[in-house]
């Protein structure tokens, strides 16, 4: 099936999606979100495994683009199709694993944070950067990062938006191995986990996720309504219209 903005493939049982709008370092859009979870549904009969992620970039967060034109309710709602999204990675019947290149920003970062298994290329750089926007972290990074990496660390990330390298991310447990090249990496493990008996490996993510996700989609409902009120202020409007102005000179 074609998609406007991933690649997909299948290779030995594992499903490959492939983020293909380089061109905006792989921003997300409603569409692309559409697009990755119509490729998960496709892939579920056909697949064990699934490997996700942009070749040169994962992703530089949503699309800022989009966002004058938001009301707090669009706001709300496009928050709510990218936990969607996220809630979907964790309920997936088969491990995702993301390949972490490039730029992991912002929602982008929070989609990862979902997957099962992240590999991060040794030249990556992470970051919530959403506080200079003056928006909150969409897709999990006020609900599910603190659980990743700690309260401190996370409200590190979060208030001061700083850019880690991919050495500092693995050392806060961000990223789960350090690779020289993440999709062989990632692709590697996908065929591992491939050979294993197919309903322990099932039973093994629902139980994991059992343990971890009771709270998870109540929380990340309050994360999307703080994001939308946040749209109703001048200071976050303004924000983002000089952001769009400075990439566009």
């Amino acid at each position: 099936m074609p998609y406007k903005t991933i690649k997909t493939a299948e290779e030995n049982g594992t499903g490959f999606i492939y983020f293909d709008r380089e061109d905006h370092l792989n921003t997300i859009t409603v569409e692309m979100i559409n697009d990755i979870s119509s490729a998960l549904s496709d892939m579920e009969s056909t697949c064990r495994s699934i490997v996700i992620g942009g070749k040169k970039n994962f992703s530089a967060g949503a699309d800022v683009l989009q966002f004058p034109e938001l009301d707090p309710s669009e706001a709300y709602e496009f928050h709510r199709k990218l936990n969607e999204l996220a809630l979907y990675f964790r309920e997936y019947t088969w491990p995702v694993i993301s390949f972490l290149n490039g730029y992991v920003f912002g929602g982008g970062l929070e989609l990862s944070l979902s997957t099962d298994i992240r590999v991060c290329s040794r030249d990556a750089q992470l970051s919530q950067p959403e506080i200079g926007l003056g928006i909150n972290a969409g897709a999990g990074g006020n609900v599910i990062l603190p659980h990743v990496v700690g309260r401190n660390r996370a409200l590190y990330m979060i208030l001061t938006g700083a850019r880690l390298n991919a050495q500092t991310a693995y050392e806060f447990g961000l990223v789960d191995i350090l690779a020289g090249n993440a999709l062989e990496e990632a692709t590697r493990l996908g065929q591992i986990i491939n050979t294993k008996p197919e309903n322990t490996v099932k039973l093994a993510k629902r139980a994991v996720n059992n343990t971890s996700s009771s709270h998870i989609k109540t929380n990340l409902d309050y994360e999307a309504a703080l994001f939308g009120i946040l749209f109703s202020g001048k200071d976050t409007k303004d924000r983002i219209n000089n952001f769009i102005k400075k990439k566009e000179k």
